[in-house]
């Protein structure tokens, strides 16, 4: 942060002052004006920790097999970070303590719980995602309802050009769109 005060207060003073503005000086006004984007870049990104991230907690311990099947469909996909139970845990051994992951930028997180809770994944909450084109559409949403469910048809339904609503084999509930 001081680093950001510091070089705004030599732009300020390129600024401020009366000197004849030659090539020189807007070459650096330009360079110093760079590092302080820069250096905002940075402290954004270390201040990631208020990020927003889906989490999927599972029930049937498949948050592995399901992490790996989401990373194999979309582009950019990747696991960014995997803990799983010990021997000493209260789950079974190599089951998912908690996952990260990344879909197309996206952040996600996931688990195997090994408490049975009364509740499961509904179709209320579902995950929307905009495709470029019609081939993307069908081949995210063909490979998503394999052994799922489909809830409503690839179809216009007034709202977008096409659009697919669907539970996957795993629960989860998607909205697939063509932007």
């Amino acid at each position: 942060m001081k680093k950001i005060i510091f070089l705004l207060c030599l732009v300020l003073c390129f600024n401020c002052s009366n000197f004849e503005k030659d090539k020189e000086t807007n070459e650096k006004l330009i360079t110093l004006q760079n590092k302080i984007d820069s250096l905002k870049k940075t402290n954004s990104s270390l201040n990631s920790k208020n990020q927003i991230t889906t989490f999927l907690t599972f029930q049937d311990g498949n948050a592995e097999e399901a992490m790996n099947f989401y990373v194999d469909i979309f582009e950019n996909s990747k696991i960014t970070d995997v803990r799983k139970f010990g021997a000493e845990g209260p789950a079974p051994e190599g089951s998912i303590l908690m996952a990260r992951f990344e879909l197309n930028g996206s952040q996600f997180a996931c688990s195997d719980s090994y408490v049975k809770h009364a509740w499961n994944f509904t179709p209320g909450v579902s995950n929307f995602v905009d495709c470029k084109s019609n081939e993307e559409l069908e081949t995210i949403f063909n490979k998503l309802s394999e052994s799922g469910k489909v809830l409503m048809p690839l179809a216009n339904y007034g709202f977008s050009e096409k659009f697919g609503f669907l539970e996957d084999k795993f629960g989860v509930s998607w909205q697939v769109n063509l932007n």
